[in-house]
This record gives structure tokens, sequence and C-alpha cells, in this order.
């Protein structure tokens, strides 16, 4: 069995070709790797974590992991991170289940909130035979890891009950949606969506970073009566799961 060839520490270019290739052609690939846990929770003072992988597919495949701060167009090679995730490369049998261990390398990191990284997982498949006539291509995933210094105040779960919410009217920097962290811990949001029925406005992706805020630029505040100025959210917690809730803007 051939695979694609892929350096230990793939260059940018290499990566995004990859990435061009899998937005234009995705509908015609399908990854077989499998990931248990949607992000993953480093707790201070802990020796190592494992995460759990797995091949769900009928044919061998490459698995490269890698660590990086944020930038996902930063060069592997060139990246600095207080992590060894072991191994960085591995091959997955048909329906075999293996375990990255991730360690913490002990460099300096803040002590009164988390801190916020990113594993990424990029699955070559094997090359396909010219008879084949298939398109096989690489993927790649990127899961949030956060490092959770021990004694923080308060739980991560209940975080999102202390957001702060306001609206900014449309100014130099246009209409927003803003929200204040005063916990220590990273907020994300599956999505949000501000007002009811017709007139919702619905976002996704966002993160309120610990003793931050975040601005949300919103696209039409047109509509929008007082009695709708409500948030409504789904959340991740550390289990994994995505919980609904609801908050009052401020005035």
């Amino acid at each position: 069995m051939r695979f694609a060839a892929v350096p230990r520490q793939p260059c940018q270019g290499q990566r995004w070709l990859v990435a061009g290739l899998l937005a234009a052609f995705s509908a015609w690939a399908q990854a077989d790797l499998s990931i248990v846990g949607t992000r993953f929770i480093y707790p201070a003072g802990k020796p190592a974590i494992s995460i759990r992988v797995g091949n769900i597919g009928q044919a061998p495949i490459l698995l490269q992991a890698w660590l990086d701060k944020g930038d996902a167009q930063a060069d592997p090679s060139a990246l600095v991170v207080p992590f060894v995730l072991s191994p960085p490369i591995s091959r997955l049998e048909p329906r075999q289940n293996a375990a990255l261990l991730l360690r913490y390398s002990g460099e300096p990191l803040p002590g009164d909130r988390e801190s916020v990284f990113w594993i990424n997982f990029l699955e070559v498949p094997p090359l396909a035979a010219a008879k084949d006539n298939l398109l096989r291509l690489a993927s790649r995933m990127r899961m949030k890891l956060l490092y959770r210094p021990q004694g923080l105040s308060g739980k991560a779960d209940e975080a999102v009950h202390q957001l702060r919410w306001r609206l900014a009217a449309a100014g130099q920097g246009g209409a927003a949606l803003l929200a204040g962290n005063p916990t220590p811990y990273y907020v994300s949001f599956a999505g949000l969506a501000l007002g009811g029925g017709t007139r919702s406005i619905t976002l996704q992706g966002i993160t309120v970073e610990p003793f931050g805020s975040a601005r949300i630029a919103l696209p039409d505040m047109q509509g929008i009566t007082p009695d709708q100025a409500v948030v409504h959210y789904q959340v991740a917690t550390d289990s994994g799961e995505t919980l609904s809730g609801s908050a009052r803007i401020q005035d």
C-alpha cells in the first residue's frame, strides 16, 4: 500500500495547496479518521493526557499531528509551543484505534487564566491505483486545546452566565454585539442568535477570551426592537456537550 508523500513538518505552501483542493473537491473526499472529543482540556499538574484516534475506513491511513498557537497558516516547522505530541506521525490500519500522548513541557504560561492552543490532525489516505479512477485527498482538522491552571475561581461551564452583553450602535466601526468576559475561562459558542423570527441575526464560531471581550460585527440591526434584544446561544462545555441558553443585553 502506497501513501502520498507527506513531510514530517509540512511546509505552508503544501498545506494550503491541500486546503484549496479540499475546498474545491470536498464532495468527493471522505475522511476516515475519527477523533474522540471536540476539544481538549489540559489540567495543570497532570503529566500527560491521551487523545483517542481511530481509522473507521477500509484502508490504512497516515496521521500527522502538531500544535499551533492559533494561526492556521503558520509553518509548523517554525512553531514553538509548550507541548509535545507523540507520535507526530502514525499509521492506522483499517478499524484500528490508537492514542496520541500530549505532554506539557513546562514552559511558563499564565497562572491566572486559561491559555489556548490548537491541535492539527492531517489524514493522508493511500494512493489510489490508476485503474481505480478515484480522487483521494488529504484532510485536515483543527481542535482547540485549553491549558487550565490550578486554583482558578469559579467553574468553566458556568462562565457563560457571567458574560456581559451590550449593543454598540452603528458608527465608525459599524453596529456590533459586545461580549465581556470577567472570568478566567474561555467561552466558546457553537452558535449565537440575536433577536427572533424573521429579524433574527445568526452568528457562528465566536470565542470570548478570559478577562477580555469580543466585538461581533452585526450585518444589520434594523428592525431589532428592545424586547428582542436577547442573545440565544449554544455553548461548548468541558464534557463536549453543547448546551443552549439565553441572556438579555444590558443597556
